[in-house]
């Protein structure tokens, strides 16, 4: 992973691949992780993912983590979390 370029893209908001739904892979798998509703999950790298607001609202208690604070707080409140 390229620190650097991963920084000047958020920088210039070049965020193309962000997703407009859930990850259709984490939708239709997690239940196979039995994890129970107040489960804790962890989304390294997480960017301003819908997939925080997925979980949230399956009653998971989420922690992201990110290379900068920018990414967070767009994700806070793109999410109003």
């Amino acid at each position: 992973m390229n620190i650097g370029f991963w920084k000047q893209t958020w920088g210039k908001n070049k965020i193309g691949f962000h997703e407009s739904k859930p990850d259709p892979l984490l939708t239709a798998y997690l239940k196979e992780l039995n994890l129970v509703e107040g489960s804790r999950v962890f989304l390294p790298l997480c960017g301003k993912t819908l997939d925080i607001a997925w979980l949230l609202s399956k009653g998971y208690r989420v922690t992201g983590a990110e290379l900068r604070n920018l990414r967070l707080n767009s994700c806070s409140y793109y999410h109003f979390i």
